[in-house]
């Protein structure tokens, strides 16, 4: 949704909130879609959020706006209701939805609702919730079409049309084959059903290769299999190879935004959640560690220059340099760091496979030294009137760079190695390092070249 547009439909909104414009409001919320609705909430207060949510025209509208709010915009508002008054809505929200929603809200609102609903969309609903929030048993739908293998062509198109349980079906463009104890043996896309002649079986015009995943699957490699194979929905298998449900391109979608939101702040030290979704003690809180690292390399730097500082006396106009040769190699850590993440992410870069990743980055590091350090070493000398200026920049920024590389592609695969998010090793832990082995290369290279100058 355009900002300009978003921006109106808030204003527009609060403004015929607090005239009382109730038709005006009903008629707005009619020609917009439940996302550009859903855009709204955060931008009201708890009342005007009700008053909205109260004028939407069905229950099925409400679960539509729902869905797509955040835990801390809903909670609240959910909150403020009676168990009984929301029920209806509940039942108009997928059951993969709804698990997540209840798991958010209070335990005993949760398990009032639960009580209310029907025995079957219960039973859907608690196991759900218990898998965990970031597998594929967490996000998958339970409902879905399959037939067993024996069926023709025929009999499962006339299935599909006059089977009333298609209905709750949230994705219908393949129909799951499965044996007698519904384990999944193969699947049969709607075109392939309508290209094949009616009297042949199942069995006969499946893809016998199905692309599945175990129900404790991490939820970002379920949505890298499915951006891989341009899959609409990938079958979730428990370990008897049963279906379970099905992931839908959908889901996928809401998982990849959240995985490259949360690696991105991960990357700046800023936590995992956007800061307009989180309080403000839980920004500080996701921030303190990251910036504790930064602040503790410092130190150790300062340390680490003590040794040289009574040697280094006479060459005071050093500590001219220092911001360019630190940011030049923590800026190259940083580039190389979040090349290499994104590439274990994509499944461009492999574990097994990662010697030519990192040799590359460092071939790069050392071209990017060679040529930075020859034009600061040449500034430095311009503007000192000496050579061992040059030298020792243009050496030390070179070198800074090449270390910064060799680092940046070697701690996300190190941290990936040891079953720890790569994300991490980027930002404030990446410079960190960088700050403090440039700054030690940097005073150890000017103290090797002074006594050769001096002698």
């Amino acid at each position: 949704m355009e900002i300009r547009k978003h921006r109106i439909l808030v204003e527009t909104a609060q403004r015929l909130i607090h005239r009382g414009a109730t038709a005006n409001i009903r008629k707005i919320l009619g020609k917009t879609h439940p996302a550009d609705v859903a855009s709204i909430f955060p931008s009201l207060v708890l009342h005007e959020q009700r008053k909205l949510f109260d004028l939407l025209e069905s229950d099925a509208t409400r679960a539509e706006v729902v869905v797509e709010l955040k835990p801390d915009v809903y909670v609240p508002l959910l909150e403020s209701y009676e168990p009984a008054v929301l029920l209806p809505m509940f039942k108009e929200v997928e059951a993969d939805d709804l698990a997540d929603i209840l798991a958010n809200l209070p335990e005993e609102q949760s398990r009032e609702v639960l009580k209310r609903l029907d025995k079957k969309d219960t039973e859907e609903v608690e196991d759900l919730m218990r898998y965990g929030e970031d597998t594929a048993g967490g996000i998958m739908n339970p409902h879905f079409f399959a037939l067993h293998g024996d069926t023709t062509v025929e009999e499962a198109v006339r299935s599909l049309r006059e089977n009333k349980d298609t209905e709750d079906v949230e994705m219908a463009f393949y129909v799951y084959v499965v044996n007698d104890v519904q384990q999944l043996e193969g699947v049969v896309s709607l075109r392939q059903l309508v290209m094949s002649p009616p009297g042949a079986r199942l069995r006969d015009v499946m893809i016998h290769e199905v692309i599945s995943v175990r129900v404790d699957v991490d939820q970002e490699e379920v949505a890298r299999l499915v951006a891989r194979y341009n899959f609409l929905a990938v079958p979730v298998l428990d370990q008897s190879n049963k279906i379970l449900g099905i992931v839908t391109v959908d889901d996928v979608i809401d998982v990849i935004r959240e995985e490259a939101t949360e690696d991105i702040l991960k990357m700046a030290g800023a936590g995992e959640e956007v800061v307009e979704t989180v309080s403000f003690w839980t920004n500080v809180r996701g921030r303190f560690p990251w910036l504790l690292a930064s602040c503790l390399g410092g130190i150790l730097a300062a340390v680490a220059m003590t040794p040289f500082r009574e040697r280094l006396g006479d060459f005071s106009i050093l500590a001219l340099f220092i911001p360019v040769v630190l940011g030049m190699g923590g800026n190259v850590g940083t580039q190389s760091s979040t090349i290499v993440v994104r590439g274990l992410a994509t499944g461009v870069v492999q574990l097994g496979r990662s010697l030519g990743t990192v040799g590359r980055e460092l071939a790069v590091g050392l071209l990017l030294g060679v040529l930075y350090g020859s034009v600061v070493g040449l500034a430095a000398g311009g503007l000192t009137g000496g050579l061992y200026y040059a030298l020792v920049v243009g050496a030390a920024l070179a070198a800074s760079m090449v270390l910064a590389a060799l680092l940046g592609a070697l701690a996300p695969l190190t941290l990936a190695r040891l079953h720890i998010d790569p994300a991490a090793a980027t930002g404030p832990v990446v410079r960190t390092f960088v700050d403090l082995l440039g700054t030690v290369t940097y005073f150890a290279l000017a103290l090797l070249l002074a006594g050769a100058f001096v002698a």
